[in-house]
């Protein structure tokens, strides 16, 4: 985050839903505005304080994981008001369109996630000497602060998720400088969560150190790679759930395998990583191939983005018209719902904003006009398309030169990370005639091959797409093409999947 926020400004926009110039000028002034912003937040305190802390253990029933038990502190947790927005921020956003059953939430997954936290202290092994290896429970090198750490960290991973999950974070990087971990910083350190989490002895700061990956000490930094890294307990929980609900079963890999062949092994300079027994190799294949497929069936279907796209330049242009604040932007976007996030663009000023937010409602979704990878430009177009993905100014413009009419073309450019730089990396372990030696997964017979499967599906993925009506297909295909020559100018248009109206 780039500048400290106002803390009790933006818990006071939070909780009332004001503007930050109308409570600071009620505040001033001690006006009856000033006395209402009071009243709500009474009126908010009282409803929070019907509920009772929680005395026992109880399990929640997951149509993932199954039974998930939950310690009285955790059930606290997802009791807070911060947590139970989470309930109506859907995982996939707008991916319901082309997936009816994918209305799963982010809270489901931070239970989900939390699950997996429980699971890896009981079946993951560790090793402290590769030389003179004996494997023994992670939960003896966990102490019982560490491993109420990783659960509540696990628990609280995604909590400053905006409405609609990641769709609008590119609105929000360009805007204010924010992600969804620096919205869920505020929210640990600053909400009740705090308060929750210290009257259990768990200090918010040790969440924050492990989420954002700043921690010195070598155990949570292990817990910081159990939730942040290429095979995390995150990402394990999300790829099971989405392809459960939104019936794509190419998600569908061995989650307990992969995780009873983990191992955390201690280095040579005292550091702790995960490793997989050679073993696992099958497992884990599952897995990242199962990754890279809902990438290219579900996460980057044509439909979901065109979506995403038209929710994500609306959110911008609204902010830009109301001129939010960074204060604003933290407190508005951990205070939204999916449903509030759309009923605020369709009070926009701006004619197509409104109109964007009655596509999605309806399903009037732009078409591909125009669909090709990044590998299919030259040097010099792929540099300017991928400005793009960070220059929403840039790509505004760039719209305007297809077509003149202001909101009727979309630019859709993709950067899709499939892993393999990170992936290649894994290390395994392989017996020796000294113990086990690590030895990275690009590195082994097995390995080797799938890496080069990733390389040529990141090649592939037609990561550049462009949306409009189709009565300026014409004039937006002649233009794009003629604004970034491709080395092979062919679109795919008549043998390619995604120009097949449904």
């Amino acid at each position: 985050m780039l500048a400290e926020p106002d803390v009790e400004i933006t818990n006071l926009i939070r909780l009332t839903g004001f503007r930050e110039q109308f409570i600071s000028d009620a505040r001033t002034e001690g006006s009856d505005d000033w006395e209402d912003i009071c009243s709500i937040v009474r009126e908010h305190q009282r409803i929070l304080a019907l509920g009772e802390k929680h005395t026992r253990q109880k399990a929640i029933q997951d149509p993932v994981h199954g039974a998930i038990l939950l310690e009285p502190w955790e059930l606290d947790i997802i009791s807070a008001w911060e947590m139970l927005r989470l309930r109506y921020i859907r995982q996939l956003g707008p991916a319901h369109i082309v997936y009816p059953g994918a209305t799963h939430t982010r809270f489901e997954h931070c239970i989900g996630t939390n699950f997996l936290a429980q699971k890896c202290i009981r079946v993951v092994n560790y090793c402290e000497d590769l030389e003179n290896p004996q494997f023994v429970p992670l939960s003896q090198l966990l102490d019982a602060y560490h491993e109420r750490v990783f659960r509540a960290a696990a628990l609280l991973h995604d909590v400053g998720h905006p409405p609609t999950s990641h769709t609008i974070e590119f609105a929000l990087e360009n805007w204010a400088g924010l992600s969804h971990t620096d919205l869920g910083m505020f929210l640990i350190l600053h909400s009740d969560i705090a308060d929750i989490l210290e009257q259990n002895d768990i200090s918010p700061s040790s969440i924050v150190d492990v989420l954002k990956r700043r921690s010195d000490d070598p155990i949570m930094q292990l817990l910081s790679e159990f939730l942040d890294s290429p095979l995390d307990i995150d990402k394990t929980d999300y790829l099971i759930r989405d392809a459960h609900f939104s019936g794509v079963e190419l998600g569908i890999f061995p989650a307990e395998r992969v995780l009873l062949t983990n191992r955390v092994v201690r280095d040579s300079e005292g550091q702790y990583h995960r490793a997989f027994m050679l073993k696992a190799l099958h497992s884990l294949e599952a897995l990242i191939l199962s990754r890279a497929w809902m990438f290219s069936d579900l996460y980057l279907h044509h439909a979901v983005r065109v979506a995403e796209a038209m929710t994500s330049k609306a959110t911008y242009l609204r902010l830009k018209e109301d001129a939010f604040s960074k204060n604003e932007c933290i407190a508005f976007f951990t205070r939204m719902t999916d449903g509030d996030l759309f009923r605020w663009l369709e009070r926009s000023e701006v004619p197509f904003v409104r109109e964007y937010a009655a596509r999605i409602r309806y399903r009037r979704l732009f078409k591909v006009i125009t669909a090709k990878p990044l590998s299919s430009f030259t040097e010099d177009a792929r540099y300017r398309l991928l400005r793009f993905v960070d220059d929403v100014g840039a790509l505004i413009e760039a719209e305007l030169d297809l077509l003149e009419e202001p909101g009727q073309v979309l630019i859709d450019v993709v950067n899709p990370v499939l892993g393999e730089h990170f992936l290649s990396q894994i290390p395994i372990l392989i017996g020796g005639s000294n113990g086990f030696d690590l030895v990275p997964l690009n590195e082994t017979p097995e390995g080797k091959p799938l890496m080069e499967t990733l390389v040529q599906q990141q090649r592939t993925i037609p990561a550049v797409r462009v949306y409009s009506d189709l009565k300026h297909a014409d004039v937006v295909r002649k233009r794009f093409d003629k604004m970034f020559h491709a080395q092979h100018i062919k679109a795919h248009r008549d043998d390619d999947p995604e120009f097949i109206e449904y």
